[in-house]
């Protein structure tokens, strides 16, 4: 899975363009959304095929700012206090969080300036994980 960066416009039909551009190129959003601040909105959508995604959004004249590998953690559901653990792990291992999201699948979506360091500070919450999400 890749985490795409967009830069759209924060106007009425922005975010309709940059989905029709993916429906045309039969390429399908697995969890994002897009945060408005000014006249500007940064969208964050997660794609099976990054590059194709890329490509579409090109087409259509839409700005890739970004494209990369997220990390992907299970939060027990129902539990509170999850996001704040991992969030807190995260923290002491010195790991900035710059982009948060869901999946359609309940699954935290994570952007981070230290990748290797995430994924190791985080590993009870990987999919095959112990504890923090039980056996699957």
């Amino acid at each position: 899975m890749f985490d795409l960066e967009f830069q759209l416009e924060n106007r009425p039909g922005a975010l309709a363009e940059l989905g029709e551009a993916m429906g045309r190129a039969g390429v399908s959003f697995g969890g994002g959304g897009v945060f408005g601040h000014g006249d500007r909105a940064i969208a964050h959508f997660l794609f099976r095929d990054g590059e194709a995604a890329a490509r579409a959004a090109a087409e259509a004249g839409i700005a890739v700012v970004a494209i990369r590998k997220p990390l992907i953690r299970r939060l027990k559901q129902g539990t509170p206090g999850q996001l704040g653990a991992i969030s807190r792990a995260l923290a002491g291992a010195g790991v900035n969080v710059l982009v948060q999201y869901s999946d359609h699948h309940n699954r935290l979506v994570l952007i981070c300036d230290r990748e290797d360091l995430a994924r190791r500070a985080t590993g009870e919450w990987s999919d095959g994980g112990n504890r923090q999400t039980g056996a699957r």
